[in-house]
């Protein structure tokens, strides 16, 4: 039993709602303070109305027997008026009814009423009709001056219950605008939250895509190291262990490739190697004389074997940047150009071809993975001499501009047509050259470079050089304290 109540626990406080459930829940935790609201103020506004109702019943009453009080007041000073002269025995018991009636209408308005004021104006009205009552009945007086009194009483009456039930109809009527002033309020007041409940969830979950974007973009440029923990909902925890399948999945083929890669290239140098040797003793006529036929025949193989070796060192290359660490180091690029113009001195030689430096660089060393800078270089600068004519140029810029690093490298040769620009940087992607241009390359040389201006977070473009030929641009982030 304590371990089922364990296991019911451990459930209970791992549990993840769904998209749908954390909606929900968000919608209604962002609803139930204006749904408060509404309820308090409903219920406060029939309490209200009830209020409102029974006032307008009560004035309506009142003014009902008031009406009915002064009639019987005015019928029963016409009687006594009339019995003066008529001396007449109905008269004198309808007179009678008429007092009666009358006293029954004050004690009526008397129950009606509940407040001290009212009953006090009530009560005038009695002591001044039993006062006349007895002079006129009792006494049996005859002047007509004693109704003056009822009538100035009934005056009196008449106005101030006016304005009483004036003053409770708008004071009523206040209430009822505070109230609906207060809920306002409270509308006014709780919008904010309600809005910040439901943007609050929306931010939660768009920050978790924003998280899963970053890591699946990690994935993307081979960071297989990354730490992928998804918090959220259920389905947002599910994608994640997907995402740390994915990754364990990637880096096993990665970490496959690598070394199919590396075995490759190190099996491929051997042999090759041992088909350079004995192409040279063959050259050299080492085991015996050749003829010029054969001798065409190795300069073929010897073409092809250099070739090879190309393809070798750049699928080397290749994997070395896919695999770097983005170690930075301090480049001193005076240096690092000394080092890349003496990597072509040979070849520059050969075909007489030259490199033109253009170094706006500050003389303090710059914090950046210099292998990766100094293979940019060399892969650029050999692909612009590749498609250069003898005599040519390549020119190569170095300048900092507003916390980045630019590199251009130009070369006066044939350019890259329009179509090609998109498929230049795919992996051993051979374009339709001049069929002046004999060398062929890996392939791979522009790839490099591609990847390489990624690990860096940069940006490369191809541009028409004038007034031939093709300008590479590259732009690297870069910031260094002290260094504008």
């Amino acid at each position: 039993m304590p371990v089922i109540m364990a296991e019911k626990y451990k459930a209970l406080v791992n549990w993840r709602p769904n998209l749908i459930g954390q909606f929900v829940m968000s919608m209604l935790l962002s609803l139930l303070p204006l749904s408060i609201v509404v309820i308090v103020f409903l219920n406060v506004l029939n309490k209200q109305l009830a209020v409102t109702q029974q006032i307008v019943s009560n004035n309506y009453q009142v003014t009902k027997s008031f009406n009915a009080l002064k009639q019987e007041l005015n019928s029963l000073e016409r009687a006594t008026r009339q019995n003066w002269v008529l001396k007449s025995d109905s008269l004198d018991k309808l007179i009678v009814d008429k007092w009666q009636s009358s006293l029954d209408n004050i004690n009526e308005l008397k129950q009606l009423s509940s407040s001290q004021q009212s009953t006090q104006q009530w009560q005038r009205l009695t002591d001044t009709l039993k006062a006349a009552h007895t002079k006129l009945v009792v006494e049996a007086r005859e002047q007509a001056e004693l109704f003056v009194p009822i009538s100035e009483i009934l005056a009196d009456l008449t106005m101030w219950l006016r304005e009483t039930n004036e003053a409770k109809i708008t004071q009523n009527q206040i209430k009822l605008t505070n109230l609906q002033a207060s809920f306002i309020n409270w509308l006014v007041a709780l919008t904010p939250l309600t809005l910040l409940v439901g943007g609050g969830f929306l931010w939660r979950i768009s920050g978790r895509l924003k998280g899963l974007t970053s890591v699946i973009d990690k994935l993307g440029q081979g960071d297989w190291q990354q730490k992928i923990s998804v918090q959220g909902s259920a389905e947002l925890i599910e994608l994640g262990n997907k995402l740390q399948w994915v990754q364990a999945q990637l880096h096993m083929l990665e970490q496959q490739k690598d070394t199919f890669l590396r075995h490759v290239t190190h099996e491929l140098k051997t042999p090759l190697a041992s088909m350079v040797e004995g192409t040279e003793l063959l050259a050299d006529e080492i085991v015996g004389p050749i003829n010029n036929e054969q001798k065409a025949v190795l300069g073929l193989i010897s073409q092809s074997m250099v070739r090879l070796r190309t393809m070798i060192d750049s699928l080397l290359s290749y994997n070395a940047i896919r695999t770097s660490k983005d170690n930075v180091s301090e480049v001193e690029f005076n240096q690092l150009i000394k080092k890349v113009s003496n990597h072509f001195e040979h070849r520059l030689n050969a075909r007489e071809q030259s490199l033109i430096w253009h170094n706006s660089l500050p003389t303090v060393a710059l914090n950046l993975p210099r292998e990766l800078i100094e293979m940019i270089l060399i892969q650029l600068i050999s692909n612009g001499l590749k498609f250069s004519k003898p005599n040519q140029a390549v020119s190569i810029s170095l300048s900092l501009e507003s916390n980045n690093l630019i590199i251009q490298v130009a070369d006066e040769g044939c350019g890259i047509k329009e179509h090609e620009k998109e498929h230049v940087f795919g992996a051993f992607y051979q374009g339709k050259h001049s069929k002046e241009i004999s060398l062929q390359g890996s392939g791979l040389g522009l790839t490099i470079v591609k990847e390489s201006v990624e690990q860096l977070q940069g940006k490369l473009t191809i541009e028409h050089n004038e007034p031939q030929g093709c300008r590479f641009n590259i732009v690297i982030p870069y910031k260094n304290k002290g260094v504008k």
